[in-house]
């Protein structure tokens, strides 16, 4: 499930916009992510909202999560 826009899509809840995976991973999971917390996507495509792809992780996770898919490519058996 790919937001049919350019950029990440943002949606508002109460009174702050949020970034639409975020909201469906804390809405699907029912965790609350604190400002420390990214939503990763293991697709590596910022405009998917698919819960199944998305997981939790610090800002280094997600930078590690980077790297390796520079160097190695999506792994698709993950998805």
């Amino acid at each position: 499930m790919v937001t049919d826009t350019e950029r990440r899509r943002k949606i508002r809840f109460n009174g702050r916009q949020v970034a639409a995976c975020r909201f469906v991973y804390c809405l699907v999971t029912g965790s609350v992510l604190t400002e420390d917390h990214v939503v990763r996507h293991r697709c590596h495509n910022r405009r998917c909202v698919n819960p199944e792809h998305l997981i939790d992780g610090t800002r280094a996770d997600n930078k590690r999560d980077d790297y390796d898919h520079w160097a190695n490519g999506t792994d698709y058996l993950h998805l």
